[in-house]
């Protein structure tokens, strides 16, 4: 084969094998800045001894998909961690129901340092998916009406 087509073979195999390593480079990117559906904050309360902080977050993937609402606890001086490409804050989740938040009725209240109470007056608890009664040393107590 002559040396210039080899080179020329060559070339173009490393132009190509660059052009696919870029798009998945920003496509990668792409995914981590804008997940699919991310997780909202609806509200932040801090413990009273300003070491925790309880967010409630919800997060719908779609028109028809449901609303997924969670209570998350973490140390305030760290920010929420989300999924790299889910957007999901699952990390410290204390409480998950899949229904709005709205309408489920979920309040957090922080009643000692190391005492948090979740409230749900409206709760369908047939939709009720997780919840915790202890988190690094925190004690959750839940009001659950229907």
């Amino acid at each position: 084969m002559d040396p210039f087509a080899r080179k020329m073979i060559r070339s173009s195999l490393i132009y190509g094998a660059v052009l696919v390593l870029m798009f998945a480079v920003l496509t990668v990117v792409y995914f981590h800045l804008r997940p699919l559906c991310s997780d909202e904050t609806l509200s932040q309360i801090n413990s009273p001894d300003k070491q925790w902080t309880a967010a409630i977050l919800q997060r719908r993937c779609g028109e028809e998909a449901p609303f997924s609402t969670h209570v998350n606890l973490r140390p305030v001086q760290e920010a929420i961690r989300r999924g790299f490409f889910t957007g999901e804050a699952s990390d410290g989740e204390i409480f998950r129901i899949e229904q709005d938040a709205r309408s489920a009725g979920i309040t957090v209240q922080w009643t000692a340092p190391g005492r948090v109470v979740i409230g749900c007056s409206h709760c369908q608890i047939a939709f009720l998916q997780q919840k915790s009664e202890h988190w690094r040393g925190i004690t959750i107590s839940y009001f659950l009406e229907q």
